[in-house]
Formats: structure tokens, C-alpha cells, sequence
């Protein structure tokens, strides 16, 4: 939580430093995203308000011989609600997780609901915290509602 209260903070401080800083427009991107539900990920700004991608993690822990690994795979949507400048945004996800650990493999699939804000210094570059609001899950069943897990991510984009 402190890491994405310090990203929220760098955010708000750096915004008057690019004044004139756009969001991304019909450009592709890659990213990374650190916090619950962390990977790399794909991203397509169909215009400068809404994004497309997918995220994909994978973690494999091994301590006293027992190991586990985790896969994750996550559609997503981002609505930035404004074109410039340090930008709230409403998103969704589609969530699969799938652990194995001693031979055993669990899976779960959920929706995630919420919300964050994005600073972009230019078409190309930017940072991002955001915070799940509810969580769904689809399998097994259950609704969650909380101002956690908080993430931070940053993203570059090209071609422009």
C-alpha cells in the first residue's frame, strides 16, 4: 500500500511538469505491473480515452524442497476519463489463475472491478496506480468488496 501512495503522490507532483502531455492514441504497448496480480502485459489504445490488453504473470516459489508456481492470464479494459494531463480511470478484468503445487493444480476465474490514475509525460510513456473496488468471483463463487489489492504499473507505447 505504501508503494502505490508514493506512486499516487509522484503522480499528482510531477503534473505540472508536462502540462502538455497527451495520452496514447491509436498506438501499441507493453508494460509491467507490480502488486496482486503482477506480469507483463500487452496494450492497444484504440483512441486516447479507451484501452485493450491483456496481462500475464507467472511466479514458481520453492522453499524446503516444496515448490509452487502460479500462472496468471488477464484481459483488460481501461476507460481513461479524460485525454491529458493526470487521468482517473475506470477498468475491468477478466482474471484466470491457475496454481500448482505437489502435484496438485487449483483454478480460479473472476471479474475484477475498479479504478486508478494515470499520468502519461508524453504519447509514449506513463505511470499508473489502481486499486480493485469489487471482485467477482466466477469460480468458485464469490463477490468481494474492498479498496484493495492496490497495483502501480508503468507503460510504453510506440509509434508515434
Amino acid at each position: 500500500m505504501k508503494r502505490f501512495l508514493f506512486a499516487a503522490v509522484a503522480t499528482f507532483l510531477a503534473a505540472p511538469i508536462g502540462a502538455c502531455a497527451q495520452n496514447p492514441n491509436g498506438q501499441f504497448g507493453v508494460g509491467l505491473t507490480l502488486g496482486t496480480g503482477a506480469g507483463a502485459q500487452l496494450t492497444y489504445a484504440i483512441n486516447s480515452n479507451f484501452h485493450l490488453g491483456a496481462r500475464l504473470g507467472f511466479q514458481s516459489i520453492s522453499v524446503s524442497g516444496e515448490s509452487q508456481s502460479q500462472l496468471l492470464f488477464g484481459p483488460f479494459f481501461r476507460y481513461l476519463l479524460s485525454a491529458s494531463g493526470v487521468t482517473p480511470y475506470l477498468y475491468g478484468e477478466f482474471e484466470y489463475a491457475s496454481v500448482s503445487s505437489g502435484g496438485a493444480s487449483t483454478s480460479t476465474t473472476g471479474l475484477l472491478l475498479g479504478g486508478g490514475v494515470a499520468y502519461y509525460w508524453n504519447a509514449s510513456f506513463g505511470i499508473r496506480g489502481e486499486v480493485h473496488l469489487l471482485t467477482f468471483g466466477l469460480d468458485p463463487s464469490s463477490t468481494t468488496f474492498a479498496i484493495t489489492p492496490a497495483r502501480i504499473g508503468v507503460d510504453w507505447f510506440f509509434g508515434r
